[in-house]
């Protein structure tokens, strides 16, 4: 059993970890890694020690709201760790939950956000002022590898990735947030009111109802897995 002491916060950075806590987190992650106890793949990662919780974010499904309401409720931090191995047997008795949503609502906020707000993927000028329209937006991501968390960013990464499905003890839906964030907290013992909605993107005009068939089968095919994973 971990002891809860183990990982601590540098004092007014909760979202790190001490230096000594660094070590002892590398030390044990080399000794799962020569006995295989670690996870297959690379996660996001949203830990609680002392309650003894998992949380595996899902980039575009609430991260940014769930993370600022953990932030208030655990003061002292947490873990959050991206994209690294973890050791599956350490968490076999934890609670590890995660969020999907629907696969066309998420690849349209994702480029809202990423694409028609911000310039996160650093396109060239000429580039960007084409990826406005999201069908071409589209083809560029079904070029790329969707289920390689190392080489994709992942806000376009599958959502069959990013959750470790083999581990996981319960999977909400955004489409059901309120119920879903809900029976997380009351799992982890929180008292828990509807948290605002953040990270909201400029509407772009483009939603699921009013999506082009061309766009819809490019996601389809692309999303294929989390279509059929999740039963959308």
């Amino acid at each position: 059993m971990t002891d809860s002491t183990v990982f601590k916060s540098p004092s007014g950075h909760p979202k790190a970890l001490t230096r000594a806590s660094r070590v002892e987190l590398e030390r044990r992650v080399e000794l799962l890694r020569e006995t295989g106890n670690l996870s297959s793949r690379v996660h996001n990662l949203t830990i609680n020690d002392a309650d003894r919780w998992v949380w595996f974010r899902n980039a575009k499904v609430g991260t940014r709201t769930i993370q600022a309401f953990f932030d208030e409720q655990y003061p002292d931090g947490l873990m959050v760790l991206s994209e690294v191995p973890y050791p599956t047997a350490a968490f076999s008795d934890y609670f590890k939950f995660g969020f999907v949503r629907h696969p066309l609502d998420r690849f349209i906020s994702a480029w809202q956000n990423k694409v028609c707000d911000t310039n996160h993927f650093r396109f060239a000028a000429a580039r960007r002022e084409r990826m406005q329209t999201i069908e071409t937006f589209a083809e560029w991501v079904a070029g790329h590898d969707v289920d390689d968390l190392a080489t994709t960013d992942r806000h376009i990464v599958r959502q069959t990735r990013l959750l470790d499905l083999n581990q996981i003890d319960f999977v909400g839906r955004m489409e059901t947030f309120a119920a879903d964030f809900g029976a997380v907290c009351d799992r982890i013992g929180l008292q828990w009111t509807e948290p605002e909605r953040r990270n909201r993107s400029a509407p772009s005009g483009v939603t699921r109802s009013s999506a082009s068939q061309e766009l819809r089968s490019i996601v389809e095919e692309t999303y294929r897995l989390d279509y059929q994973v999740f039963g959308y």
